[in-house]
């Protein structure tokens, strides 16, 4: 749906805003007359929390739609409303620090002001679990092999599950609710506990306890799909090319058994199956063919105990197992 004009008269002053506080994160005068227009209307917050929530993320990704949109409407525009709002620059100051703003590595208001771990980088290797208590007192615990980023300030608080399965904990603040991006999802939540697992194209959402929305980015040319309600005890599976499924009573305990090293599987394709076994070992599973990938397992495993399990799908299913130093390689067998 295309964006009425005033909702871009209000996108476009938003990220005006954004280029004097980057400019100028020291000016009292220039932070108080922000905080004045942006209080003045939800619209303008919200606008304001668009934009900088775009480049806060991803400004490391000029060609997001998100960017890509508002660019093309500041750019738009620039002249004659610029004059008429008070401001002072033109068309092509405008498209200079929109264009600085996308390639530049602090994309965030006030940047100076934010809190020292405003943005942080969480990783873990392979084998590696952890939790990570953030300045808001949320508690991310990060399974094996995964990386996600945060971006704290005083307007939102966003993460980004970039690969691998995080669970969150978050603090209730009303005024800034927690987003979780997983690909072209958004979970968002004020005070709640759920997970976020994302391998590839396909992202898992399950929700412990409170209530989140799951939103998907629109098309480049179509009408965002409307947002997922999830209840506890429910969860939403997205898959490439797939229609959203989503589970309505799932065993919460075995969903968060990964926090306890256990590897759950219920009619799981062996390939997926692998994929999670291999996040807690340097010995590597290859399946080498189709047939084999396709198999259907269920069971519980103990994390990082990769020879258990080779053994337990070498019993139950037609296979031939090949060992080397550092891989095991699966294929059906002829």
């Amino acid at each position: 749906m295309a964006r009425s004009l005033s909702d871009s008269i209000v996108h476009e002053e938003a990220a005006r805003w954004l280029m004097r506080l980057g400019e100028a994160p020291d000016d009292a005068a220039i932070f108080q007359a922000f905080e004045d227009w942006r209080d003045a209307t939800p619209e303008h917050r919200q606008a304001f929390e668009a934009v900088q929530e775009s480049w806060a993320l991803f400004g490391d990704h000029a060609a997001a739609p998100e960017l890509l949109v508002l660019r093309r409407d500041a750019l738009g525009r620039a002249g004659g409303i610029g004059r008429r709002r008070g401001f002072e620059l033109d068309r092509r100051a405008l498209a200079a620090g929109l264009a600085a703003l996308t390639a530049g590595p602090l994309a965030i208001y006030g940047w100076r002001r934010l809190r020292p771990d405003g943005r942080q980088t969480l990783r873990t290797e392979v084998g590696e679990q952890r939790t990570v208590t953030l300045s808001d007192g949320s508690r991310v615990s990060l399974d094996a092999n995964t990386l996600v980023k945060v971006a704290y300030s005083p307007a939102l608080r966003l993460a980004e599950v970039v690969e691998g399965r995080a669970h969150f904990e978050v603090a209730k603040d009303k005024a800034r609710p927690m987003k979780v991006r997983a690909g072209t999802r958004t979970v968002t939540a004020l005070g709640t506990a759920f997970t976020v697992e994302r391998e590839g194209e396909r992202v898992v959402v399950t929700l412990v306890e409170g209530r989140v929305a799951v939103t998907e980015t629109a098309p480049a040319r179509g009408v965002a799909p409307p947002a997922k309600e999830l209840a506890p005890q429910q969860q939403l599976v997205f898959a490439a090319n797939a229609t959203p499924l989503m589970h309505e009573a799932v065993d919460v305990e075995r969903a968060m058994a990964w926090r306890e090293g256990k590897l759950v599987f219920d009619d799981e394709s062996l390939a997926d199956a692998v994929a999670r076994v291999n996040n807690y070992s340097r010995v590597k599973i290859i399946v080498e063919d189709a047939p084999a990938r396709a198999l259907k397992i269920s069971g519980i495993f103990n994390a990082g105990d990769t020879p258990a399990f080779v053994e337990a799908v070498q019993s139950y299913f037609p296979v031939d197992v090949s060992t080397g130093e550092s891989t095991v390689e699966i294929r059906s067998r002829s």
